[in-house]
């Protein structure tokens, strides 16, 4: 490989561009900034590239499109798309579709940039392979503990008569092959592989699962009786080592998961521990019902809770660190049949806010909810049921805002995730703190933009209201079916019609669904149900749509990570006159569907039309009641 290899950055961010182009020449490198699609383009028909690093959100052409375009010009350049979020969004799909050869995360790793430009060099005899469809032994595994693993970037894949398969980033290294030797008491045979490939086999094949088995046993057992009796647990028991890192050790392979909420449930015989991932309960662990209650009051006891109480339901939080990541935990506590549950809602820290690109709307979506959060005041909802993305969305949306020049002020139950430059209050009814409360305050401090948590009862809803009306830009959630429910839950809550036409800018209602796995999505026929729900909606016959086979990647479930979909009502002078009069909530949506409303139901149809996702996906999380 050239020394001076050149190397194409295109991205519109010159802060990002200018660092990491000075890196890279320090490394030996050459590197050449384009700022947008076009220059881009012109610059490879001017000279030749050995990697090309395009950013996926950039003005006029996106990224997606330059990939196209610039592997059209030069099909053997190398591409790496630059993303912001960890989550698989639908331009990283298009992007593999255009043959991506890599994708890399903010904030950048340069090493595995590195990586894409040296493998570009011929290593005779040395095959690459394709780590997410490998299936791996797991008497390999056990001959390599964990952080050997990750000290070398090193994945021990099968047992071959005396040797050892391996996948390394760097075949080359000896200290890691002498070292894996060593351990393993076997020669080693080495497979190269890319270092994205290899971590994320590392997550998903190192499980804490029997290690946290291995601390169970060495909890000492409490009596049946006892635990019937629900007699309180000693302090030494709750201290003992094995339960701290049974618990740590949950935490830690859910955040590996993805989990956002890990469950603890007793059962007749046995306490089962499920985790919630991509929205969906999986089955993890069915352990002992005798270490049920170490586990809980342990739980409890990090999260300042009454480990004496048991009948009556307990919230409390606590952070921990797990592998090095900082995650904020939220536990909630109640009695069942066969004794204490627990739920403990993972925040992990390391995830960034996602942009409002990211989040899955459809570009006229898209542009027609920037337009609302332009307002300089008025009211702006998000609603759907719990668990819906909603604040996640208002997330985003106070992301995309101007910090510098507004005082934007949230009050939340709890506070999720802190952001820079933003006033943050959290509800604290012990002081008497409540989203009804905080408002008030909150409308003494000089705000610009307010976000309330929730609207959840006529206080809240009418201190939201006047805030709307006397300047100022406030976004909340609420609990609604679609975006004209809305509507009618607010006037249900006390909000006089008046007062709501006059304060409300746009409503946008969501649903989240998982996407297709990119890796391992094919076309598949479809089920008569599927068929008939896809062309009622979008008018065209179609018989196969994109499903995911299943692969490592995403731990054969054939979906990784979620979407939303949605639909934004827009307050025009028709839509509230309507509600002036009355009228009722399917004359409203007639009205603004024939404004350019798309429903839920059609920006669904539309995701699985483009391949994002499944019509079983928009059938089971789109729904409408009555």
């Amino acid at each position: 490989m050239d020394e001076k290899a050149n190397i194409l950055i295109v991205d519109d961010d010159a802060n990002l561009c200018e660092t990491l182009s000075d890196i890279l020449e320090e490394k030996g490198y050459r590197a050449v900034v384009a700022h947008d699609g076009q220059k881009a383009l012109e610059e490879v028909r001017s000279q030749r590239f050995d990697l090309a690093l395009i950013d996926v959100v950039m003005p006029g052409m996106n990224g997606v499109e330059a990939l196209r375009q610039i592997k059209a010009i030069d099909s053997r350049l190398t591409t790496m798309l630059i993303t912001g979020h960890t989550a698989l969004g639908e331009s990283v799909s298009e992007a593999i579709e255009a043959g991506v050869d890599g994708v890399l995360y903010k904030p950048l790793d340069i090493n595995a940039i590195v990586e894409m430009i040296e493998g570009r060099a011929e290593m005779p005899g040395l095959p690459r392979i394709d780590l997410k469809r490998y299936t791996v032994q797991p008497a390999a595994l056990r001959l390599i503990p964990e952080a050997v693993a990750r000290k070398w970037d090193i994945m021990p894949l099968r047992i071959e008569d005396d040797f050892l398969v391996v996948a390394m980033t760097d075949p080359n290294n000896l200290y890691a092959i002498e070292d894996v030797r060593a351990l393993s008491r076997r020669e080693v045979k080495v497979l190269r592989a890319a270092l994205m490939d290899v971590r994320g086999a590392i997550n998903l094949h190192y499980r804490a699962v029997g290690e946290i088995e291995k601390q169970i046993r060495h909890i000492i057992p409490v009596a049946p009786e006892r635990v019937g009796a629900e007699e309180r647990i000693s302090s030494d028991l709750i201290a003992q080592a094995p339960v701290v890192r049974a618990v740590n050790l949950l935490v830690s392979q859910a955040v590996k998961d993805r989990a956002s909420d890990i469950h603890l449930e007793p059962q007749q015989d046995h306490l089962r521990v499920r985790y919630r991932i991509d929205g969906i309960l999986h089955d993890t662990l069915s352990l002992p019902l005798s270490v049920h209650g170490p586990l809980v009051s342990r739980v409890k006891v990090l999260a300042n809770m009454n480990i004496a109480e048991r009948r009556r339901p307990q919230d409390g939080h606590f952070s921990i660190s797990a592998d090095g990541t900082e995650v904020d935990i939220r536990v909630a506590t109640a009695d069942t049949s066969w004794g204490e549950m627990a739920v403990l809602r993972v925040l992990d820290k390391s995830i960034s806010v996602m942009d409002l690109p990211e989040l899955g709307f459809l570009p006229d979506s898209l542009e027609t909810y920037r337009d609302l959060i332009r307002s300089p005041y008025g009211m702006l909802l998000a609603s759907g049921p719990t668990g819906s993305g909603k604040t996640t969305t208002l997330y985003a949306t106070i992301n995309q805002l101007d910090s510098r020049e507004r005082n934007i002020i949230t009050i939340e139950d709890p506070v999720e995730y802190r952001f820079a430059n933003i006033n943050q209050m959290q509800v604290n009814p012990q002081a008497n703190i409540t989203f009804a409360s905080g408002l008030r305050a909150t409308m003494r401090l000089d705000p610009d933009v307010i976000l309330v948590g929730e609207v959840r009862d006529r206080e809240t809803a009418s201190i939201a209201i006047q805030a709307a009306l006397t300047g100022h830009l406030v976004l909340s959630t609420v609990h609604a079916n679609d975006a004209v429910g809305a509507l009618f839950r607010l006037m249900d809550l006390g909000v006089e019609p008046f007062l709501l036409t006059s304060a409300m800018v746009g409503i946008v209602a969501q649903r989240l669904v998982r996407r297709v796995c990119p890796h391992c999505r094919i076309l598949r026929e479809g089920t008569e149900e599927e068929q008939l729900a896809y062309e009622k909606e979008i008018g065209e016959k179609r018989t196969k749509f994109y499903h995911g086979t299943g692969c490592n990647f995403c731990a054969m479930t054939g979906y990784y990570g979620r979407m939303g979909v949605y639909e934004i009502l827009v307050m025009s002078e028709e839509i509230r006159r309507l509600v002036l009069q009355g009228a009722g909530s399917d004359v409203i949506k007639t009205k603004a569907v024939e404004e350019g409303m798309m429903s839920m139901w059609r920006d669904g149809m539309l995701k699985v039309k483009e391949g994002l996702t499944t019509p079983s996906e928009v059938l089971r999380n789109v729904f409408v009641i009555g």
